[in-house]
């Protein structure tokens, strides 16, 4: 028996490789530590949505090759978003198994398992990237793929005009408390009475360092007895919770590939800016298609699996082809919930 022989093992199998691959927690982003997104499967490689009373909701739809997509500005009517498909593959190769005979069928078998096993983890890890990059960008109202094209802008597709709120954090006069409570008013107003567990602020560093060390703030927490930690003594690292919100400093970046092959780096925040977005609520969706395959079409698939993995033989013996793709766009069903913040 040989190392290839093995590999058609019920370990090696195809389902199991898609369970061991998807077996981590889906934390490598911030967005998907706090779980803002739900995992949402759909039968469909394209989800079509709807403005009813001013929500964002899914139209069923039944079948794959449906209408093209439609841009109704006009009356908000609908528009439709194809799920965007991330293919990465890899292969085992004679060189990751070289003279692992001489030392015996089991240990072969477990050297094997261990090669298998740091693929997936290469793979999960290129894929949960991607996904974390998509989340930041349906954060921000825009999803992007790593060129930088746009594969959804629900504020340019149903003609939205994102609600600002002006810090001012550059006037020493400013009350930033009553900004604060400006924004929850603002998500309050949005939720309509639906359930949140409060309001997450996710800043670019300048917005952050300026609104910590904002002279109100200062002032209202210097003699202040309380477990908030105090700007003007202690050292503020990447959380802060001041008049009923939790900021958090955002220093994450993404390569984008532009056309003539050289790399974009952009924020996940503009340092100048911040995001405020309430947690615990239903309207943050991630939309999970079926894999490209013949016995998956038109079926939801898994909630759990986010990523799928097939494998074949190579020609001429040479290894064991293994494909991995995922399926999936994150969306703010009710894009007004997305406040941007500025300074």
């Amino acid at each position: 028996m040989t190392p290839l022989d093995l590999l058609n093992a019920p370990e090696f199998a195809d389902p199991r490789l898609t369970e061991v691959i998807n077996l981590p927690p889906y934390q490598t982003g911030r967005p998907a530590q706090l779980g803002i997104f739900a995992d949402t499967p759909i039968p469909t490689t394209y989800v079509k949505l709807g403005i009813v009373d001013g929500e964002i909701t899914v139209i069923p739809a039944r079948e794959r090759g449906g209408p093209g997509n439609k841009n109704m500005r006009n009356n908000l009517a609908e528009t439709m978003l194809t799920i965007p498909h991330f293919p990465l593959d890899d292969a085992i190769t004679p060189s990751d198994l070289q003279n692992l005979t001489a030392y015996g069928m089991n240990y072969i078998l477990q050297t094997l398992g261990g090669v298998v096993n740091q693929k997936m983890l290469s793979l999960r890890q290129k894929h949960d990237a991607t996904h974390n990059q998509l989340d930041w960008g349906a954060l921000k109202g825009q999803v992007q793929d790593g060129e930088g094209k746009v594969l959804a802008d629900l504020f340019d597709a149903f003609d939205i005009t994102q609600t600002t709120v002006a810090f001012a954090l550059a006037t020493t006069t400013t009350d930033v408390a009553a900004k604060n409570r400006a924004v929850k008013a603002a998500i309050r107003k949005e939720l309509r009475g639906a359930p949140s567990t409060g309001v997450r602020v996710l800043a670019g560093a300048q917005w952050f360092d300026a609104y910590v060390n904002h002279p109100s703030v200062k002032a209202a927490l210097k003699d202040y007895r309380g477990n908030t930690p105090d700007p003007g003594r202690d050292d503020i690292q990447d959380t802060f919770s001041y008049a009923g919100v939790t900021l958090e400093r955002i220093d994450e970046e993404f390569q984008f590939r532009k056309p003539d092959g050289t790399f974009e780096v952009q924020p996940a925040v503009d340092a100048d800016e911040a995001i405020a977005i309430p947690l615990g609520t239903p309207y943050f969706k991630r939309y999970i298609a079926p894999p490209d395959t013949i016995m998956d079409a038109n079926i939801a698939p898994n909630p759990a699996n986010k990523i799928f993995v097939s494998t074949d033989d190579l020609p001429h013996g040479k290894g064991r082809d293994i494909h991995t793709e995922s399926n999936v766009l994150p969306v703010c069903t009710r894009p007004s919930l997305l406040i941007r913040l500025t300074m």
